[in-house]
């Protein structure tokens, strides 16, 4: 089956973004999204609340909610999908890699290619060695936002690495933005992470508009 999932979501969990736990459920199946990876900053906290408060509102086999981490290395940012435990910020690339694989997770690239505003560990045949199990080659907050797709899109085809696609939002409109495409078994977090590993996924999206991008930059703590 093909699931439609926004693979890189924040919630209010993360110390810039506004959205609510369950504003994000309601606006992710508003969108006709199958399931979104919550991915804050450094911490699974809002993750793990988010997969509780899905249950809790009838939403677990509507909205599959799959509980990542985006950590932040020495280098750029690393997205660790179906990631239960907390992984340390400040390390290397190569050892956070390591920690989100014994996690039980898959790591992926987040925004390699970025210039503005983001924190990506970039793309070189060097990094083919750390591990990796993806590159996001689709995110809707990169600035110029198609060039910086294809650049990464060329990167991840030359090297065989599974793509993926996912919003990035920190304000609620942003969410489903960008998405990935997954050819599942079924409709459970351990088929769409074999998928993924797999390659079985296709990135599709849009750019952020300005208008969101502007409310991004003036945005308010929100509560849960």
């Amino acid at each position: 089956m093909l699931l439609k999932i926004d693979l890189h979501v924040h919630t209010c969990y993360s110390y810039d973004s506004n959205i609510s736990l369950k504003s994000l459920l309601m606006e992710a199946r508003r969108k006709g999204l199958d399931g979104v990876a919550v991915t804050d900053h450094d911490t699974v906290d809002g993750a793990l609340k988010a997969c509780k408060i899905a249950s809790e509102m009838g939403m677990k086999h509507q909205l599959i909610v799959i509980p990542g981490i985006e950590v932040s290395t020495k280098r750029g940012h690393i997205l660790g999908l179906n990631v239960t435990e907390p992984i340390p910020m400040g390390l290397g690339v190569e050892e956070t890699i390591n920690r989100i694989h014994e996690a039980g997770g898959i790591a992926i690239a987040a925004h390699p290619q970025s210039y503005f505003f983001k924190d990506g560990i970039g793309l070189s045949p060097k990094i083919l060695s750390f591990g990796l199990d993806g590159v996001e080659v689709m995110n809707s907050a990169l600035f110029p936002f198609k060039p910086l797709v294809q650049a990464c899109k060329n990167f991840a085809e030359k090297h065989n690495l599974p793509q993926t696609a996912g919003s990035d939002s920190h304000v609620v409109e942003a969410i489903g933005l960008a998405y990935t495409l997954i050819d599942a078994e079924e409709k459970s977090v351990d088929s769409i992470i074999r998928s993924i590993k797999k390659g079985l996924t296709t990135p599709l999206g849009t750019g952020m508009p300005l208008t969101l991008r502007i409310k991004k930059l003036f945005r308010s703590r929100n509560t849960v």
